[in-house]
């Protein structure tokens, strides 16, 4: 009985403060900004996934986020704790199927869409990202239209 009791003790004091230690305070103002990616291919290969690494500068850390393409039509969000942010991945990887091998053969294309940064801060502004077309290996086959805007009425988390 003094084990359980131990144990269920220790298990929620670990639950209490591994929750405190992931809560992050959102930028100095409290806002954050978001990257929004929108899809409309009319086809893809493969099984492809997105993975974009965002460097907050405010906060010091980096946010990987990794998207798959499921369907023609897909809308992701990603968001930074603080104002001033970095890309610095951008990686689009195409895994396809050889049925004569029986394997899967993996294709990457590095900064996808040029997005990533290069080590230049984006400050204050959101992107807005709209891919169109066949999504294959061949980067000439789809376009990225890339907008960036600042909304100060596009609030993620109202400081109280």
């Amino acid at each position: 009985m003094l084990k359980k009791f131990l144990y269920h003790g220790l298990l929620l004091f670990l639950c209490l403060t591994a929750s405190s230690a992931y809560a992050q305070p959102i930028g100095p103002d409290g806002l954050g900004e978001t990257i929004q990616i929108y899809t409309r291919f009319r086809s893809f290969l493969g099984k492809p996934s997105l993975l974009l690494i965002i460097r907050d500068v405010d906060s010091d850390q980096s946010i990987p986020y990794l998207f798959d393409v499921t369907r023609g039509d897909d809308f992701w969000f990603a968001l930074t704790y603080g104002r001033n942010y970095l890309i610095q991945t951008s990686t689009l990887t195409f895994r396809l199927y050889q049925p004569r091998y029986n394997t899967y053969k993996s294709y990457v294309t590095h900064d996808f869409c040029h997005l990533e940064t290069q080590g230049r801060i984006i400050r204050g502004e959101a992107l807005y990202i709209t891919i169109e077309g066949d999504l294959t290996p061949n980067t000439d086959s789809y376009t990225c239209h890339v907008s960036r805007f600042t909304d100060a009425n596009f609030v993620v988390v109202k400081p109280e």
